[in-house]
């Protein structure tokens, strides 16, 4: 089931229309052109709902998650540490806060990167000034509550984006973080938007519910066919002569020989 709405209403908006010009100005210059699963979010999330995205790797989850809270964050002139992006797989940190550097901060918008190894220096500057977005691990987002600082600053979270929400779901590590992101909901004095992404869900609107209660999933169409040939090279007599010698079947030998041939 797809619980998305359509990217033109009976008003003929656009997705892009939704965003705030500044942000639609830079998908311009940037050349860009949205994809399905960013036209289906795009009114829902610039309107602040909780929602969990699931589409396929490479079709755009990221920028469908980020351009409407940076769209939100110009147009509601949001201030200090606004925005969590939190990804269990500490890998991918680092490439996630820089793309998002280079999208963002040409809006004025500052990115940051913390997790466990993130040097003293770096935190203690993040806590007296913290960027507008943070990257960081379920671990360290609850970390974060226990310095005084950091907890007055996530007071005026406005926004969390959980990345790869399908391997939190149903682990106690997610279970964990669910109870970190009530302690900084108790902190906060105005609820903040939840946003999920993930390229495959066994139950998306289960997954939703477990991030919250009002989310709903918002499920895109593959952005790419994918065509998968099968090859099974017919046996010659050499390779029925052979495959006594080897005490192995004629089809394995003739599956070895072509792939001998392939590499050559």
């Amino acid at each position: 089931m797809n619980y998305s709405w359509s990217s033109i209403n009976n008003y003929g908006v656009t997705s892009m229309d939704h965003l705030h010009p500044e942000v639609r100005k830079l998908i311009e210059i940037r050349g860009w052109s949205l994809s399905s699963i960013q036209e289906s979010s795009m009114e829902d999330l610039v309107s602040g709902y909780d929602r969990v995205l699931v589409s396929p790797t490479g079709s755009g989850k990221t920028e469908a998650a980020v351009l409407p809270l940076a769209s939100r964050f110009i147009t509601e002139e949001w201030e200090g540490l606004s925005i969590l992006y939190i990804t269990p797989l500490r890998a991918l940190n680092r490439d996630i806060d820089r793309r998002l550097a280079e999208m963002l901060e040409p809006l004025g918008i500052t990115v940051g990167l913390r997790h466990g190894d993130t040097s003293q220096r770096d935190r203690a500057k993040q806590s007296k000034n913290p960027p507008n977005l943070l990257v960081t691990t379920p671990e360290t987002a609850q970390i974060m509550l226990l310095g005084s600082r950091l907890r007055r600053h996530l007071s005026g979270l406005n926004a969390v984006i959980l990345d790869e929400v399908h391997e939190l779901a149903s682990s106690e590590r997610g279970a964990q973080l669910l109870v970190g992101l009530e302690r900084i909901a108790e902190y906060c004095s105005e609820k903040f938007q939840r946003v999920g992404l993930s390229a495959t869900v066994g139950n998306p609107l289960e997954t939703a519910k477990w991030l919250s209660e009002d989310a709903l999933p918002i499920i895109g169409p593959s952005p790419r066919f994918t065509e998968v040939r099968v090859h099974r090279e017919v046996p010659t007599p050499s390779d029925e002569a052979e495959s006594i010698v080897w005490s192995s079947s004629p089809h394995s030998v003739a599956a070895h020989r072509r792939l001998a041939q392939s590499l050559s």
